[in-house]
């Protein structure tokens, strides 16, 4: 199941839940079948297998958000925020004075742990942060 439509604010929340809800999620699962295979059915033990695990809306917005693919575009996008603000901070310290060298092993550290992306779009926008983060570091002579 696919949910569509939500907000960015209700995409958070829903990201930031998630942890809590696989811890949840293992042991709803585990009481729901130790539930069913107690009680009684009319038709013996081979209903009770028959059955399957209850559902919840807890357990499908679980399985909605775990998609692979939004958590590493997720992190991708982390990065390059992390990259951006690194560069932001640099020229505004840069407008005040000097470069910092904890600035600089900043974005060197982040130039050193760029990584590509099989999504184009993000792939030419980590790269063109990257080229820019290299462009920085060239004027104080320091390879990433």
């Amino acid at each position: 199941m696919r949910v569509d439509n939500i907000t960015p604010m209700m995409a958070r929340t829903l990201m930031g839940a998630l942890p809590k809800v696989l811890d949840s999620f293992g042991k709803m699962q585990t009481a729901a079948t130790e539930a069913a295979a107690a009680a009684a059915h009319p038709n013996g033990p081979q209903a009770v297998s028959q059955a399957g695990p209850a559902t919840s809306v807890q357990m499908l917005v679980t399985l909605a958000a775990a998609d692979p693919a939004v958590e590493q575009r997720r992190r991708v996008m982390k990065q390059a925020e992390r990259g951006v603000d690194a560069l932001e901070k640099l020229h505004t310290e840069l407008l005040t004075g000097t470069a910092p060298v904890e600035r600089l092993r900043e974005i060197a550290e982040w130039s050193a742990n760029f990584e590509l992306t099989d999504d184009p779009q993000l792939a030419q926008l980590m790269s063109d942060i990257d080229l820019r983060v290299r462009v920085e570091l060239a004027k104080y002579d320091i390879q990433a």
